[in-house]
């Protein structure tokens, strides 16, 4: 039985410049976007990092378009939640928008050189995206980087089913002519039978990379999540600064990250 309980989420997200950017000059190729419940509207949060090897070389703007698309595609259809439908809009947009986006930005002779297949490679990107209200929490991600669920006292878990490994710093991307295979979803509907979450964390994989292994990234998206209920406000400001210190002792990667939390009416 689904059941409607009024309840409140919160949402926020910090992203920072990796150190090995900083010497190469490069921007921050991440992106993220939280839309905060107001009613009618529900909460949606995504991360998106852009591939950073020269044939992407327009990765940070494709990055940022995949957000956006996510985000708009999961506030309107979050009511009528189905994974494939929502991977495959979201997709579609994301596609649309970068193709407008090279017909109002040419490439220049020099970008033209680097590029190659697929056709939007220079955008290639991976996501995640949440979106959730009261009664359902739609889950997507394509690519590498982390999307996990908290429950009261239950250990911190996946979201979703790893993907296939791949060699080095591939992944799955959005420019894939193929994309649409290599999403995961779930949809998950509220039910007084079983537990409901009340933490969602995503992080492109700059984060993770930066721990020792999975069980020490675990027990510190655990101790975050006791952070953030204990005060939301303080979480949110650290944020940042808690990516910097992880980047640099880690993979000097960019790191970026988006948190909602459940909390009483």
């Amino acid at each position: 039985m689904r059941t409607e309980v009024r309840t409140r989420w919160r949402v926020g997200g910090a992203s920072v410049r990796g150190p090995s950017h900083v010497r190469s000059g490069a921007p921050n190729q991440d992106a993220w976007l939280c839309l905060d419940e107001d009613g009618a509207r529900p909460v949606v949060a995504a991360v998106s990092d852009g591939h950073g090897a020269a044939p992407h070389f327009r990765s940070h703007t494709g990055a940022a378009i995949a957000v956006r698309a996510a985000a708009a595609i999961m506030e309107t259809q979050i009511n009528d939640a189905d994974g494939a439908d929502m991977a495959s809009a979201i997709l579609n947009r994301w596609r649309a928008d970068v193709r407008a986006d090279m017909a109002a930005h040419p490439f220049s002779d020099a970008e033209y050189a680097l590029v190659g297949e697929p056709p939007l490679a220079p955008y290639g990107a991976t996501l995640i995206a949440a979106g959730v209200n009261a009664g359902v929490l739609a889950l997507l991600q394509i690519g590498d980087g982390d999307l996990l669920l908290g429950y009261g006292d239950a250990p911190i878990e996946r979201a979703l089913p790893l993907g296939p490994a791949l060699v080095g710093e591939q992944t799955f991307s959005l420019c894939q002519e193929d994309a649409l295979s290599w999403f995961h979803s779930a949809v998950l509907w509220r039910d007084a039978e079983r537990p409901w979450p009340d933490f969602v964390f995503m992080a492109t994989d700059g984060v993770s990379k930066s721990f020792q292994d999975d069980s020490a990234f675990r027990a510190e998206v655990a101790r975050l999540r006791a952070s953030a209920f204990a005060d939301w406000g303080r979480f949110l400001a650290e944020a940042p600064d808690w990516l910097s210190t992880v980047s640099s002792r880690g993979s000097g990667d960019d790191a970026t990250l988006c948190v909602a939390i459940r909390t009483a009416p």
